[in-house]
């Protein structure tokens, strides 16, 4: 819950997008972030707002910030989304321009997450040093902790400026968040309410001694004139995948606790609690770190230049880069800490563990070996994930030939799944005697027409752009080791790819490179003819 008494002032950084000279910009990312008492309060923002044009279109990215007392920042926040949205107007005289204040902006609905007037804690990876990384839910709040709220609202009509790099840095630079990634908060606000009692956390375990066992060791600072009273601090620990202790103690007023534990030889995490903001920090269970090994190899020399060209052509443009350096075969190893004082049987746990975890992992991602021998069973893999399609297929294969068509396309359902296929000339390239590939394939696609009713649209890439074979359904997308028509006679691996939206943007824009079969087609028979003549 917020409770605003406990911070000085806000600090709104609003970014929007206008469309055209003179209309009212559109909300795209805007943050409201609540000052604890006693952190200094940000200059005035100078000059006009901040502009990033985007490309040549003529829309324009813009950017300012602004101070305001907390009362008035979560008004702005919770006034959001009515119809009658405004830019938020400076607290401070002096940082006031009527020209960019107060001025019409225009906001989709917005949806609360969570639920008003909850605050969420983003679970992050660490103590008090959340990682930028992409899986964290909420980057723009540094690396303090925060509780936040969230208005979400339409992600329509943002496709330009997400296109645009520099704007997308643009915006990054100012609210701390690559857009790109996180598209969730497009035409959106976020409240980032920090912790108002707590400045820093120090927790460590202290090795045992004559007469006591390990210890873990916890200190709280508090911000400059807040107590600690209300605060509570709830422990979990975990040991072999189990949970072996949950318990709750309250912080003493001198900010120092000392839990005495026997032996950590497990995992653990906690979480504080006040009785007036509720979940304040976060830390998920880690094991302390008890010993540090290291190698020593003296270097010999080496790390010369290699030159070498990047392909087989005599006209191959050439590289460099630098060799290893060799290293003498004596080793020096350390090690630096003790080990624990009791057996743990963690470590083999956590290894069976792991390996449950690359198995489900291979299940997840279609992970598939076909041995030596198997084309058979290959084929009536595929055939059973393409009959299961409901949206879309698409072969990508530049070795696609008509027989291939026989072997797997009845399985699709022609009534809602369309089909395309991305082949290229590689696929009908035909030895002296033999009978016309393209022939083949056109005859093939006809009969799929005829019998199964289904079209393939097919396009024919007339350069070696596409080396691999992937094959999409629906939203996934299959890696084929080997081409269709041989997959399963040699050993051979598929696999489902953990990001299929990046590989379906380059073969839709290969399609766009590559021309319908019929027109090639033509073309190939009208070279026949003119080499006949």
């Amino acid at each position: 819950m917020l409770n605003t008494d406990f911070y000085a002032g806000a600090v709104i950084r609003l970014a929007t997008l206008q469309r055209q000279r003179g209309q009212a910009g559109r909300l795209l990312f805007a943050t409201v972030s609540l000052l604890p008492h006693g952190r200094p309060l940000p200059p005035p923002m100078e000059g006009p707002p901040h502009r990033c044009a985007v490309g040549k279109t003529g829309e324009n990215v813009f950017f300012r910030r602004a101070l305001l007392t907390v009362r008035d920042a979560v008004d702005w926040y919770r006034s959001l989304g009515r119809g009658e949205d405004t830019t938020p107007i400076p607290s401070r005289t002096e940082e006031r321009d009527s020209r960019y204040d107060g001025i019409k902006i225009e906001t989709a609905n917005l949806n609360d997450s969570p639920s008003w007037p909850h605050l969420g804690l983003p679970m992050g990876e660490g103590l008090f040093a959340f990682h930028s990384g992409r899986s964290h839910p909420a980057p723009f709040i540094g690396n303090s902790p925060a509780r936040i709220h969230r208005r979400l609202g339409s992600q329509d009509g943002f496709d330009v400026m997400l296109a645009d790099d520099e704007a997308v840095a643009f915006v990054a630079r100012r609210l701390h968040i690559d857009l790109r990634l996180y598209q969730e908060y497009l035409g959106s606000v976020a409240l980032v309410v920090p912790d108002p009692v707590l400045t820093q956390i120090d927790h460590f375990m202290i090795p045992a001694s004559a007469d006591k066992g390990e210890r873990i060791f916890y200190r709280f600072v508090p911000r400059a004139g807040a107590s600690l009273a209300g605060l509570k601090l709830t422990t979990f620990d975990e040991q072999a995948h189990l949970l072996t202790d949950l318990s709750t103690y309250d912080v003493p007023a001198d900010g120092i606790l000392d839990v005495d534990k026997g032996d950590c030889i497990g995992a653990y995490g906690y979480a504080v609690t006040h009785s007036d903001h509720g979940v304040l920090v976060y830390s998920p269970p880690y094991p302390f770190l008890r010993q540090i090994g290291f190698n020593m190899n003296p270097v010999l020399g080496g790390g010369k230049t290699i030159s070498v060209p990047t392909g087989e052509s005599t006209n191959s443009p050439r590289m460099e880069y630098r060799a290893a350096q060799r290293s003498s075969p004596l080793t020096t190893q350390r090690l630096i800490g003790d080990e624990a004082r009791i057996p743990n049987a963690s470590g083999r746990i956590a290894t069976a563990a792991a390996h449950r975890e690359k198995i489900a992992n291979a299940k997840l991602y279609g992970q598939r070996w076909f041995p030596d021998g198997s084309r058979e069973e290959a084929m009536r893999f595929i055939q059973g994930e393409l009959r299961r399609a409901k949206t879309q297929v698409m072969i990508a294969d530049p070795y696609l030939a008509g027989l291939q068509l026989g072997q797997f396309l009845y399985a699709v359902n022609p009534e809602t799944t369309p089909v395309t296929l991305l082949t290229s000339s590689l696929a009908f390239k035909s030895k002296a005697q033999e009978p016309s590939k393209i022939d083949d394939f056109s005859q093939r696609l006809a009969q799929l027409e005829e019998v199964a009713k289904l079209t393939a649209k097919t396009y024919v890439l007339q350069s070696g752009v596409l080396h691999d074979r992937f094959l999409v359904i629906d939203d996934a997308v299959w890696f084929l080791g080997n081409s269709l028509n041989t997959l399963g006679e040699k050993a051979s691996l598929i696999v489902k790819l953990p990001n299929p939206d990046e590989v379906i943007g380059q073969l839709e824009g290969m399609l766009k490179q590559a021309i319908p079969f019929d027109d090639y087609r033509q073309r190939q028979a009208k070279h026949h003819e003119d080499d006949a003549s």
